[in-house]
């Protein structure tokens, strides 16, 4: 038998870091991506996206930084005070070990980058869209909107799906866009329209029809997760109406995509949430459509010149893909505009 060991630091009792977020920092240092370590550890992306968060809050100060590169993309570096923080986690560790004679070496799998990665919001359509892209490996990670905007930034990401709503402007996309690449470095490519609304028990027995009849039957809302443009409708639908999200039963209960919710109110854990009418015909649940948004993708603008970017704007543009997601998907198509690369400037 070996002795194992844990060890971790606190700032007065509060917890700061121990081996999990050690081997996040270790995986960022060596590989330089975020991608590339939850792939190395076995963890989802959005796992190592949350660590990476809570470091950022604890020290109150950024834990990683993105360098550039060029049309193949840039990357994730640790910053000062990231290495500063897994270098004194470190020294510990190796007193203890050195003392107990033992080691908590960690093992890392190599991993090679797919040629298009897609970080974002949650959609069904996008397993149509990569089928239609020849010749490269694709990976599509659902985390939400805000934070594919930061993968893209970061280098994470070759592109990212959004639908952001500004209700100054009464546009989607393009004021975040605007927000994260103030100096006009980044493309937004045109893409579909969805439609989003209540999805409810087939039959809706509760008679759950709005937010209001939510909050006054006390039904069991399933919400997604802080950052995802259906999470911002929610939020904001929830202020227009005067209403306290606080006294919506279940508002703390997230899942992160539009399955996932529809798989709660199947599994009767939940008896409305937010979702695509995609979602309530493919799980037969009935819908209560609230709003057609539109769902684009965004990419830097250096980039956009990117072999598998074009065959991905290639693919949406398709005549297969209008047709498949016709008749795949009820509630979301194609528009003239579907396709089109929109340079957006500050």
């Amino acid at each position: 038998m070996k002795p194992r060991f844990a060890v971790w630091l606190e700032d007065g009792s509060r917890y700061i870091i121990g081996e999990k977020e050690a081997r996040i920092l270790e995986g960022l240092e060596k590989y330089g991506s975020l991608m590339a370590t939850a792939k190395s550890l076995g963890v989802t992306y959005a796992h190592v996206w949350k660590v990476v968060e809570r470091l950022t809050n604890c020290l109150g100060k950024p834990v990683v930084s993105a360098y550039r590169g060029g049309e193949a993309g840039g990357g994730t570096t640790l910053t000062e005070d990231g290495l500063a923080l897994l270098r004194e986690y470190q020294k510990l560790e190796d007193r203890i070990a050195k003392f107990i004679g033992s080691s908590n070496k960690r093992v890392f799998v190599d991993y090679n980058r797919p040629g298009l990665v897609i970080i974002g919001s949650s959609c069904p359509a996008l397993k149509l869209l990569i089928g239609l892209i020849k010749g490269t490996d694709c990976e599509v990670v659902e985390v939400g909107s805000s934070a594919g905007i930061t993968a893209v930034m970061l280098g994470e990401a070759d592109i990212a799906g959004i639908h952001l709503y500004d209700p100054v402007s009464g546009k989607y996309n393009e004021k975040a866009v605007k927000d994260a690449w103030p100096h006009g470095m980044a493309a937004l490519i045109k893409g579909y329209v969805r439609e989003q609304g209540l999805l409810v028990k087939s039959g809706n027995p509760k008679g759950i029809w709005c937010l209001e009849d939510l909050q006054k039957k006390n039904g069991r809302l399933v919400n997604r997760n802080l950052g995802s443009g259906t999470r911002e409708l929610l939020d904001r639908l929830i202020k227009s109406k005067g209403m306290d999200a606080g006294s919506i039963r279940g508002y703390d209960f997230e899942v992160k995509t539009h399955e996932e919710v529809a798989k709660a109110i199947v599994e009767n854990r939940a008896d409305a949430g937010i979702g695509l009418r995609a979602m309530a015909r493919a799980h037969n649940l009935d819908f209560a459509k609230l709003c057609e948004e539109e769902y684009d993708f965004v990419a830097e603008r250096r980039r956009i010149n990117k072999p598998e970017i074009k065959a991905f704007i290639a693919s949406l543009k398709s005549a297969d893909f209008r047709e498949m997601l016709g008749e795949k998907y009820e509630g979301i198509w194609t528009t003239g505009e579907t396709g089109k690369v929109l340079e957006i400037t500050g």
